[in-house]
């Protein structure tokens, strides 16, 4: 049976078409079968796309839709949820103002979030730690510029220190320590940027539920991840993926994890 939510999403969403020019014909079939209601087929030509072409913010958005329109259909495969959210997540890491995009994903986890609840299960989804939200604050690039102004004032701060007397040893005295205490705060946070840059990606949880294993494969002592969660990840082990929701750090099947790719 639909669930109301979905129903509303699938009326509510239209389709993307993309402005682009000369998109390839994966795109095209996805959109034709996506208008016509064959949602199998309109899934198919989009992983496709997804497969073969660089990301799209179009082409994320009508997978997702597919994908819920699929559910809608009472066709509805394992996954479904947690791939459209991943396809709505994508779209917005390309086009973060896509206030049709939010809105789906919101829905979506929304949804998940009601059905775990009907289960007995934990129907919150984690949020990013505060380390987390500080770094996102701002851009890499500016915190390296933070970082370099901080820099420069406790060099300035030095030499204008060792002046004996007048306004030059005054500001000397203000600016090495605080140009000390802002390199001490922005250095970390610019580190902590290129980190999240270089050494992880953006991944989705594709199943209802998955535990999380420490190093040693034994599982973890807390809560399943739950579908549609969006999760840090990093390291990869064979068939295992490194994640991190919330403040929840621990070991995946790579199968569970949709990494996402912006362009």
């Amino acid at each position: 049976m639909a669930c109301v939510i979905v129903l509303f999403l699938a009326l509510s969403a239209s389709v993307a078409v993309a402005e682009e020019e000369a998109l390839p014909d994966f795109y095209a079939a996805g959109l034709a079968a996506l208008e016509a209601g064959r949602y199998e087929d309109a899934i198919a030509q989009y992983e496709a796309f997804a497969d073969r072409m660089p990301s799209h913010p179009d082409a994320s958005y009508n997978r997702g839709l597919a994908y819920v329109m699929r559910v809608r259909n009472d066709a509805e495969k394992p996954g479904d949820l947690g791939q459209a959210a991943a396809a709505f997540e994508e779209a917005l890491l390309m086009r973060p103002d896509d206030l049709e995009a939010e809105n789906a994903l919101k829905l979506v986890q929304g949804e998940v979030a009601r059905r775990r609840s009907r289960r007995g299960e934990d129907a919150v989804i984690a949020r990013p730690t505060l380390d987390r939200v500080v770094v996102g604050l701002a851009s890499e690039t500016t915190w390296a510029l933070a970082a370099v102004v901080a820099s420069l004032m406790l060099a300035a701060g030095m030499v204008l220190r060792r002046k004996k007397e007048g306004t030059g040893h005054l500001a000397g005295v203000i600016l090495l320590p605080l140009g000390a205490a802002l390199l001490l705060v922005f250095l970390p946070l610019y580190l902590g940027a290129r980190h999240l840059r270089l050494d992880t990606q953006v991944g989705v949880l594709v199943t209802r539920q998955a535990a999380p294993v420490d190093d040693r494969g034994g599982r973890l002592a807390v809560e399943p991840i739950p579908e549609a969660a969006r999760l840090e990840v990093g390291e990869r082990r064979g068939r295992l993926l490194h994640v991190r929701y919330g403040s929840l750090e621990g070991w995946l099947p790579a199968d569970t994890v949709r990494l996402l790719r912006p362009r």
